[in-house]
């Protein structure tokens, strides 16, 4: 690994991810103490509703990406190309929003509180269909370190800042929040397309690598993306219609630290991305999945013990027994998302998305329903982050499922997530017994890499 590129490469854009969790780790806090659980359960799901825009991108991003491994050779064409698009559709979508608000305001009041906060969530709609598309013309062009870069600004500080800022004006009310969060994602975007024009990345024409792509393609992007944002939004807003934002914020805190994990796999699918437009070779995918479907589970249970104290140590009177449990869940279920990420960019790069789709739809109103029935009978949190785990388990199993030709010891790995819920399971109920099968997993790990 130390004298591989790809591994490299994915490292460099992975390392953000860790000044990210500990930035959060500072922020969370501050914003609990100072504004309160409902004023960081509003904040926050103004930002969870934000990422249906991705959605509204189109599958313009990662078809830049799979078009400049395809024909290299037009990397700059392609990316003027998808800059065109991208502005077309920011424009259409801006108008669809401005003009159902204006004829029929209650449709976005239940979120937004007022006509402030809309145009701020419209700006940061339109900044994400950019950044996006961005994103895929430096993927593209192999600019890993600059990415890594606006990742972090675009993501992360976006999210943090206006958290910190409380600890310097705690009188900041909702909005000034969202303000703050709004103009570091614009400014983002574009210091990005400055980089992109200034490095000579774009060249106006009309050819139509790009349309004919998306064309085959755009579809099901944008389908797997919707069907991303049914499964990782659902649960928070039914959490905040029917548990109030309080539970949000309990149920959301250790879910986006967590959520983390999700930074190091997006750091290598982008990489996977690039590399499997251009080859079939599969090497880079095992290896990968293996990082994050047998080595990265066992490094997390090491730490299980510790979560309690670290936690308590970090939320101080806002922690409770809730977050720890729901920490311990949403960790396996991270792994679980973590893996699915790399899944799902093989049949990205491959073009055969739509072969994962399908029964991502027949599961979906199954999912919908259950959290529905769950948390408008108050049922505890702990039942919902399980049916969380239970939708990654089985999604995680049918994708492995699809590309059991191509992934080297397959079998192995449902036998460990079967052993990692097990291992979650006797987390609760017995610290012997999670120790000893802690070191069983460890010794079989160590054994089978020699």
């Amino acid at each position: 690994m130390k004298n591989n590129k790809f591994f490299k490469s994915g490292i460099i854009l992975s390392l953000p991810g860790l000044l990210s969790i500990i930035v959060s780790l500072i922020a969370i806090p501050i914003h609990l103490r100072i504004a309160g659980a409902e004023n960081y359960g509003n904040y926050i799901i103004f930002h969870f509703i934000l990422t249906i825009s991705v959605m509204f991108n189109i599958g313009i991003g990662k078809s830049i990406v799979v078009s400049m491994g395809n024909f290299p050779k037009k990397k700059k064409i392609i990316a003027y190309q998808g800059l065109k698009y991208t502005f077309a559709i920011s424009f259409l979508i801006s108008f669809i929003f401005i003009f159902f608000n204006f004829i029929n305001m209650e449709i976005f009041e239940y979120f937004f509180k007022s006509n402030t906060i809309f145009v701020y969530f419209v700006i940061c709609i339109i900044s994400t269909i950019f950044y996006v598309s961005l994103e895929g013309i430096l993927q593209g062009n192999e600019k890993y370190k600059s990415l890594s870069f606006y990742n972090f600004l675009f993501f992360s500080l976006s999210l943090t800042i206006p958290s910190l800022t409380l600890f310097y004006n705690s009188e900041s009310n909702l909005d000034n929040l969202l303000l703050i969060s709004t103009f570091v994602k614009v400014l983002t975007v574009f210091s990005m397309l400055a980089l992109i024009v200034f490095n000579n990345l774009i060249k106006v024409s009309n050819n139509y690598i790009l349309m004919n792509n998306l064309k085959k393609n755009s579809k099901w992007l944008t389908l797997n993306n919707a069907l991303v944002q049914f499964y990782d939004i659902f649960d928070k807003y039914l959490v905040k219609i029917f548990l109030g934002p309080i539970a949000l914020a309990t149920y959301s805190i250790p879910q986006q630290l967590t959520g983390k994990l999700s930074i190091f796999s997006k750091g290598f699918s982008a990489i996977l991305l690039t590399l499997l437009s251009k080859k079939k070779k599969n090497k880079d995918l095992n290896q990968t999945i293996r990082i994050f479907l047998k080595i990265t589970p066992a490094l997390i249970f090491l730490i299980f013990p510790f979560y309690s104290i670290l936690l308590n140590f970090w939320l101080g009177a806002e922690f409770n027994e809730n977050i720890l449990y729901l920490t311990k869940i949403f960790s396996l279920s991270g792994i679980f998302a973590c893996t699915s990420h790399i899944l799902i960019t093989k049949f990205e790069a491959s073009q055969t998305l739509k072969r994962n789709l399908k029964f991502e739809f027949i599961l979906m109103p199954f999912f919908l329903l259950t959290l529905y029935l769950f948390t408008s009978s108050n049922y505890s949190l702990l039942y919902i982050a399980c049916i969380i785990l239970a939708k990654e388990t089985m999604l995680l199993f049918l994708r492995l499922n699809f590309l059991k030709k191509e992934i080297e010891n397959i079998t192995y790995y449902y036998l460990y997530s079967i052993f990692f819920i097990l291992m979650l399971y006797v987390s609760f109920t017995n610290e012997f017994a999670f120790y000893l099968m802690e070191i069983l997993l460890l010794i079989n790990i160590i054994k089978n890499d020699k």
